[in-house]
């Protein structure tokens, strides 16, 4: 488990997952770090079914988190095979595996040249989560089910982003990740994506493919397009109000930011192969799709 955490100031670190319970409920967690203008630790949960949205918080000192090797929190924990968490209504306990793939969506050259003030990385492209969640008291056993594992450290967050993930395809093996962050409100934003498909693994995620990816995100979707030397890609993400949940996460400098975060999203891809010129269409009714904007909302924020 990657910690970079050393009492530097200002500095935030995020770890984060989410898995699809069934074609129609998710849950989403994240164990969270500030250290900044305000000091704390958090710990995050957000339930997704059509009928209800349960979203739920609890926040702590900052030096009530410790880490050794599992990130702590008075009523959580995470490592590299193990998440729990208790919070009021919704209490889980996973172990979990990656069944191949990391994603890191910000360039060697960015890094080198400190670019960005903030890096990721998904950890677990395709983790398969075992245990057991309860929600309003009701237990559920879960086997097998699939999401992934993330995780974000910085000095600062980016001006907005918007990010999908789905290994939930009908296609078995199938795996869609992209990123598209606009560091500076003046900037276009930078784009990056992953997918694997037919056992390869296809990066856009060059310092050109930032600039080169087609991007445009807002509230409720995402259109995007790319080109591989073998393969070029063409996606929508796309959600509905009634599947979002709007959370507050809260910057270094004390500004805020909105996520609206849907994990039940309906994402279609078309490939074409370059080589053999086959066309192909993929569709999920269970993708992850995030937009962060610095714009409060009108609507409700339930966190």
């Amino acid at each position: 488990m990657d910690i970079y955490f050393h009492s530097q100031s200002p500095f935030y670190e995020i770890w984060y997952g989410k898995c699809v319970i069934s074609p129609k409920e998710a849950f989403w967690f994240r164990y969270t770090l500030l250290n900044g203008k305000t000091k704390e630790a958090a710990l995050w949960a957000i339930y997704f079914h059509p009928e209800k949205i349960i979203a739920q918080k609890k926040v702590y000192a900052l030096s009530d988190l410790s880490f050794t090797q599992d990130v702590r929190l008075p009523s959580g924990l995470l490592n590299d095979t193990k998440t729990q968490g208790s919070l009021d209504r919704l209490q889980w306990n996973f172990i979990y595996e990656n069944k191949g793939g990391s994603f890191d969506p910000v360039p060697f050259l960015f890094k080198f040249l400190h670019l960005s003030q903030s890096s990721t990385k998904t950890v677990a492209s395709n983790a398969h989560f075992n245990g057991t969640l309860t929600i309003d008291g009701k237990s559920h056993s879960l086997y097998n089910v699939r999401g992934m594992m993330g995780h974000v450290w910085g000095k600062k967050q980016a001006q907005e982003w918007t990010w999908a993930h789905c290994n939930t395809f009908p296609e078995e093996g199938v795996i869609f990740e992209g990123l598209s962050a606009r560091i500076h409100h003046h900037l276009k934003p930078l784009t990056s994506l992953y997918l694997k498909y037919n056992g390869k693994e296809y990066f856009f995620n060059s310092a050109i493919d930032l600039f080169k990816t087609h991007t445009r995100f807002g509230y409720t979707f995402w259109h995007f397009s790319a080109h591989h030397k073998d393969i070029s890609i063409k996606g929508t993400v796309q959600s509905i109000p009634q599947k979002i949940a709007v959370v507050t996460y809260t910057d270094t400098d004390n500004s805020h930011l909105y996520c609206h975060n849907s994990k039940l999203a309906t994402l279609e891809l078309s490939l074409i192969d370059h080589k053999t010129k086959e066309k192909k269409s993929l569709v999920s009714e269970s993708a992850a799709l995030e937009w962060v904007t610095r714009e409060e909302p009108s609507g409700d924020i339930l966190l």
